[in-house]
This record gives C-alpha cells, structure tokens and sequence, in this order.
C-alpha cells in the first residue's frame, strides 16, 4: 500500500491528533496527503484501534461489512464478511505501518487539556502524564463518542461480592467464562456478541433484561477461500465496496430507515417481527419478552445470528428485569431475586452524548467548549464550533451514520484540507461563520424531529431530549456537505510564531 503524493507542498502546520483509532488514522492519512509531516497522535492505550484496542470481550466483532468498514485506500485480505475484534486491530496496525504514522504516535500518553493561547494564535496540550505538549496550530479530536463506559450505579456503591465485575469496553486480561456462572446487563450489541460467546462455554448465563431491542440475523461467516481470491482483484474489490455503499445510501435517503413512515423502515421492521416470531415458535412467553415498546429503529437495532437460539438453551436464562444490587455470591435483581454468579458483565454501553467527556478544550475568550454546549453537543457537520479556530472534530455530534469509515474519510478531508490552507495563507486561525453554523444545526434539528428516534429514550439523546448523535439522511448527502462546507470557513489574522 502507498500513500499518493501532496498535490503540492504547503508551508509547516504542526498539528494534534488526539486519538490513535480508525479516524485518527483516518486524519493522519489525510494530513500527509495535503504535505503535512509534522503531527503527533495521542491515545492513553498502549496500542492503536481506539474502539478495537478496548473492547476484547469475547465475540466481539463489527456490525458492517469488513469490505465498507475499512479504508478506500487500504484493502485488506479480509477473512470474514464481519471482521472480528482482533482482525480489526491488526488491520489498523498494517495501515499505521504502510503510511508511516508510528513515528508520530505517543502513546500512553491521554490528553487531559487542550487550551487556546490568544497570544500565540496556537493550542497547548496536557496529557495524564502531566507532560505539556505543543505549542500546535491546529488540533483535530478523534475520540469518537462510544468511549466512556456508562457504569450503573450499583458498581459505586459499597458491595462484598467475591466474583468478577467488568465493562465490556474494560474486559480484563485472561478472563474465562467456561464453567462459570454468568450474568449480562443490558441486550445491545456487546451485550449479545458476549450472550452468544459464554452460552457456548459458560455453566450457566443469566440475561438481565430492563428492555428488548428490535433484531435482525447478521448473516456473519467466514469467507471461503475462492472469495477471497477474487476480492484480491482491485476491480472486484471496487465493486464490492460501491455496492454496499450504494445499498446504504439508498437504505437512508430521504430518512427512510428513520421514519416511522419510510418504506425501508416498514419493511425492516416486517422483517424483525418474522424473525422474531420464527425463532421462538411455540415459545409466546419468550417472545412477548422480547418484543420491544418503542418503534422500530428507536434505538440501534441489533444484529445477531446467535443471539435468539442462545435464549432456548436450556441454561440460559432471560431475566425481565434489571440489577438493583450485588450480594456476596452474585446479584439482586429489581424484583428482589438473587442470584448465584461467578462473573457479571456489564454490557451497559458508554456516556455517549457527552462528547468529549475525556478532556477540556479551552478556546478564544478561555471559552470552555462544554459549557458552550450546556449537555447539548452541536457543531457545524459535526466538526466545527465557532469560538474554537483551528479545532475540529472527528465523528463529532450528529455525524453518527454508515458507512461509518466513509464519513471518517470525508471528515478528515475536510479537516486536513482546512489546516493547509491555514498554513498556504499564513493565517492565523479558521472558525465557521457563526451564521452559517446556525443555520446548518436549525436544518438539521428541523428533520431529526421527525424520526423516531425522538420518540424514545436511548444514547442518541442528550439529557434535554435534543437528538446529539445522529445523522438521519444518506452519506452521499454529507459528503457533499462536507466539500461545499468550505465555503462557510473563514481565515483570520497573521500567524507570527514566537520565538
């Protein structure tokens, strides 16, 4: 694999990037292209893949085809059709290695602050270590929003149980649930994937369910060896990836997978609803358990293949409640139930509408950027927020969509594209308008308040019932936002380093 050449060399812009996962990588690849060499990426772990360097539980995989879950530039020999977790890391190593990023990660090393000097018309860094870093032109977030771990509250409070408790995000070295007794909060995605990984091995394993999410069958397998062979053939593999593009794209056009109303919506929800009803044929209990409240596409639906055929084993337990508190040899549940565990896996998902959540970022007028947002993340195509110049944020609020890596390309385009003309110009600093900011979240607001998912409560809302997360039309609509966008940039002051 090759990077191509800048176009052309620009002046230096030394840059942050905080955050060594896929778009992280994403916006070190695209700061090379645009000719700039000299940046630093941080991340706390000792490792690359952000999301796939933390979450090690067991069958823990993604939810998009390996074929669109991997750069345009970076083809992979993809072993399955849903890579898995481990697959992915080692992925996102080769990509660090072919374009020659390791020499700018510090790892280890978690921002805690970043900080705008007016004197300087540059930021500052603080990382865990207490080491400063900087001064930088231009910082570009790339933390994502899944990655604060959201901990119930029964794991603060005083407890004797002698067992094992761990986040699915946290998942400890050499942990194995074969013989033992498991319990599982939550049924999202992780909690699934572990659901299905410790039935096969676990002695016993208990769901706590507070409420069911809408499912559909992944359709997850390994690839035989004569598709792999042909997805090693550029136009194959090209074609590959703009079909399951093109599949998304018209899936979220006109929002047609978020309307109650939309025709993919309807007829994915059909589908839910048969799979539901075929996999638990002669069992109307289990089945009315795990019929959700809230419309379809409320909240992420999951995929699994396992999941469902998991709940018939006969020591695998669905608990319709959740957990109020821990005992010395397991858990109590809201109905007052105990129950003997081994092993508690909280797969309760992360803090994900506070983004940011892991460090400060102070920008003009010691402005800090939380408090701009009072619990209502927003920023211009998720990237920009005025009062903060040359900041930018990678898979910021409401860019939450798939493709997902299609966006992280795109953003990062338009964030590396942005800080080479900073340095081209010798200016200072690049906000967005202040107006055309506005505008752009009034438009976006307009329509999310007609998807369903402002009729339920999940990760996608903020505390105040504001829609944070997600972005409800297609990709190819973004992506062109994100290139006229530039227009709504504006380049300010006379850059002067100080000595």
């Amino acid at each position: 694999m090759r990077w191509s050449s800048p176009r052309s060399r620009r002046p230096p812009a030394r840059v942050a990037v905080i955050g060594a996962g896929f778009s992280g990588i994403a916006a070190a690849v695209a700061l090379k292209r645009q000719g700039i060499t000299d940046f630093t990426i941080f991340d706390g772990a000792p490792g690359v893949g952000g999301t796939w360097w933390h979450n090690r539980y067991p069958g823990a995989e993604v939810d998009l085809e390996s074929h669109i879950y991997s750069f345009s530039y970076a083809p992979a020999d993809w072993s399955r059709n849903y890579a898995r977790r481990g697959e992915l890391q080692r992925y996102l190593e080769t990509v660090v290695d072919a374009f020659d990023l390791r020499r700018h990660l510090a790892l280890g090393e978690s921002v805690q602050d970043v900080t705008w000097s007016e004197e300087r018309g540059e930021y500052a860094i603080t990382t865990g270590s207490g080491a400063a870093h900087g001064p930088f032109r231009a910082v570009i977030s790339a933390v994502g929003f899944l990655n604060v771990p959201r901990m119930p509250s029964l794991t603060r409070e005083e407890q004797d149980f002698a067992g094992v408790i761990c986040h699915t995000a946290r998942w400890p070295d050499g942990l194995d649930l074969a013989g033992k007794r498991v319990g599982v909060l939550g049924t999202g995605s992780s909690a699934v994937q572990v659901v299905a990984e410790a039935a096969a091995c676990a002695a016993e394993v208990k769901v706590f369910q507070r409420e069911p999410n809408w499912m559909l069958p992944k359709g997850s397998r390994e690839f035989s060896p004569a598709e792999r062979r042909r997805s090693r053939r550029a136009l194959v593999r090209r074609w590959q990836r703009l079909w399951l593009y093109l599949r998304y794209d018209v899936r979220q056009m006109r929002m047609s997978h978020a309307r109650a109303d939309g025709w993919v919506n309807r007829r994915r929800h059909r589908a839910a609803e048969r799979f539901l009803a075929e996999s638990f044929a002669g069992q109307p209990e289990l089945r009315q358990l795990l019929t959700p409240a809230f419309p379809f596409e409320g909240k992420r639906t999951v995929l699994s293949d396992d999941y469902y055929r998991a709940l018939l084993q006969p020591h695998v337990t669905l608990v319709p409640h959740g957990v109020k508190g821990l005992s010395a040899d397991g858990a109590v549940d809201d109905n007052g139930d105990r129950h003997s565990l081994d092993v508690i896996v909280l797969a309760t998902g992360f803090d994900a509408a506070n983004y940011l959540a892991g460090f400060t970022v102070t920008g003009a007028g010691d402005r800090d950027l939380h408090q701009v947002w009072a619990d209502e993340p927003r920023a211009f195509l998720g990237m920009m927020v005025p009062g903060f110049p040359n900041f930018f944020i990678m898979y910021g609020p409401n860019t939450n969509s798939v493709p997902l890596v299609s966006f992280y390309e795109a953003q990062a385009r338009f964030a590396a594209g942005a800080i080479a003309r900073l340095a081209a110009r010798g200016a200072r600093e690049v906000q967005v308008s202040r107006i055309a900011a506005s505008r752009y979240d009034r438009w976006l607001q307009s329509a999310l308040k007609r998807t369903v998912w402002v009729q339920t409560n999940s990760y996608f809302r903020a505390s105040t019932g504001r829609i944070v997360s997600q972005w409800p039309f297609n990709a190819s609509l973004y992506l062109m936002l994100t290139r006229a966008g530039r227009l709504a940039l504006r380049y300010r002051g006379t850059f002067r380093p100080k000595g």
